[in-house]
């Protein structure tokens, strides 16, 4: 059988878990029993293949230190800067939220996701808001626990706002 070129010619292809197998193995090199793990050798500079694993790490090193450490200055032309439309500002976004932005997002959160950092999921939060469907904005304002749940997230996202500012 010829050496595979590629994972799409190896004859488990489709299998994921095997091909992901035959990559690590790929990677770390042989490890079967006895066998010695082989090392992949960098390229140094002078076209040389590294014998050592010290060797390796001062290729690797020497690269990466070129590529990040460059202390000439990028070819940028400042006036390009110039061109990008500054746009207008939102100044309401500076404003504090509102109930009725608190209420229409609890309104509008998906049914069926997965619960956030706090473990409340939205359906929770639904269930305990919105009992019925199809009720009228006067009828959810009406609705005591819709406006009792909304006032307490209202009071701590402001509470929160104040506290990063």
């Amino acid at each position: 059988m010829g050496k595979a070129t590629s994972l799409s010619h190896m004859k488990y292809a489709d299998d994921p878990i095997k091909s992901w197998k035959a990559v690590r193995t790929l990677e770390k090199g042989s490890t079967h029993h006895h066998t010695q793990r082989r090392t992949i050798r960098m390229r140094k500079a002078n076209g040389e293949r590294a014998k050592t694993d010290d060797e390796n790490a001062q290729v690797f090193s020497t690269h990466f230190g070129k590529l990040f450490n460059n202390q000439s200055p990028l070819p940028c032309d400042p006036t390009a800067l110039d061109l990008i439309d500054q746009g207008e500002d939102f100044t309401s976004l500076d404003d504090p939220i509102s109930l009725k932005e608190v209420r229409d997002a609890l309104k509008r959160m998906a049914k069926g996701k997965a619960a956030g950092p706090s473990g409340i999921t939205s359906d929770a939060l639904k269930s305990m808001v919105w009992r019925e469907e199809g009720l009228s904005e006067e009828e959810e304002s009406a609705n005591d626990d819709t406006d009792f749940l909304a006032s307490v997230i209202h009071k701590l996202l402001l509470d929160y706002w104040d506290s990063k500012l």
